[in-house]
């Protein structure tokens, strides 16, 4: 309101208490961000398994609950496929990288000293982590920091229980999720919270699928690469590309860190070519694949996702970068719901 050139603020009890409402919200959400973490992640994942049953039941006319049981049976059966045909030869591949780490530390340190004409070069007091630093710990805080939200093993057990029952809830009665939110919102706003809802499903599944794909994608690609070049640990390195690349942008860029390290005490001409192939790799994927997915599924501009993985990571490790782009694609269906009303 203007008058006479001078703004007047009302500012009444309910308005205050509506302001100390939200932070209080905001506040709260910040000390429980562990379990709000799991629970996007369990709708990420459960809007796969909706997306599913529901071309099942639309294309070949099986029951809802029944597509969602299916969906979950193929999924177990390829996760044990994979436990089986795979996670042994990764294991040992990750058991004897962790003990083969201080070797190849130190070919590391040959490796550097030599380009840079040092023979007594050291990595440890380059990077100033002093005499005393124990390379196993450093790796071991490393791993941690960016896997685990949480340092107790109840809670990390709590937290994927909590997951697979939440996903199982979200996917078998999608509608009891619509029900919860539309607690929050007045009887006539909750045909249109729903259809936003359900909108959001779609978008995060189909999202969820594409990734997925291209993730499985470059693993196919990158391991049969390693292993001609003799990469060690060529399997391991696929993998966690695939994993990586579930972080949009960033992600690939990342998973080609590990493999360079690796490959350099094979010489600088492997190091070289490995990272050419992850960099041919990362355009291919960066150009052609994943915008298909951020453009079409998304539609959010590529500074804005770097801004809010960013956002993210720091709120909530590796899984805060992991959800940070379907997040904001739901906040956005959202905002653009409220402008269209």
């Amino acid at each position: 309101m203007k008058s006479n050139n001078n703004y007047i603020v009302n500012i009444n009890f309910y308005s205050v208490l509506q302001g100390a409402l939200i932070l209080g919200l905001i506040w709260i959400a910040f000390l429980l961000r562990d379990v709000l973490v799991i629970t996007v992640l369990s709708f990420i994942v459960s809007s796969g398994i909706v997306l599913g049953a529901r071309f099942m039941n639309k294309k070949l006319n099986i029951p809802y609950q029944l597509g969602v049981f299916f969906v979950l049976t193929v999924l177990a059966l390829i996760v044990t496929l994979l436990y089986q045909l795979i996670v042994p030869t990764i294991n040992s591949e990750f058991s004897a990288l962790v003990s083969n780490l201080p070797k190849l530390f130190n070919d590391l340190n040959v490796f550097v000293g030599n380009l840079v004409g040092e023979s007594d070069f050291s990595l440890v007091d380059y990077f100033n982590l002093g005499g005393d630093s124990n390379l196993g710990q450093v790796t071991g805080d490393l791993i941690t920091g960016l896997f685990f939200t949480t340092q107790n093993i109840i809670n990390t057990i709590f937290y994927i229980a909590f997951f697979f029952a939440t996903t199982f809830y979200m996917a078998i009665r999608p509608k009891n999720l619509d029900d919860i939110i539309n607690f929050f919102f007045t009887s006539k706003k909750h045909k249109l919270v729903s259809l936003k809802i359900d909108q959001a499903r779609a978008k995060v599944g189909y999202w969820l699928a594409g990734q997925c794909l291209i993730s499985f994608i470059l693993a196919v690609l990158t391991y049969p690469f390693l292993a001609i070049l003799d990469v060690p640990y060529a399997l391991l390195l696929s993998v966690v590309a695939a994993f990586l690349n579930l972080i949009p942008i960033i992600g690939p860029i990342l998973s080609a860190i590990p493999a360079i390290i690796l490959a350099l005490p094979m010489g600088l001409n492997i190091a070289l070519i490995t990272g050419l192939f992850y960099l041919v790799l990362q355009q291919i994927d960066g150009n052609f694949m994943t915008p298909l997915i951020m453009r079409k599924v998304t539609g959010i501009h590529p500074l804005i996702v770097m801004i809010v993985i960013l956002l993210g990571t720091s709120l909530a490790g590796a899984l805060g970068a992991l959800i940070a782009l379907p997040v904001v694609s739901i906040i956005s269906i959202f905002v653009k719901g409220l402008e269209e009303e």
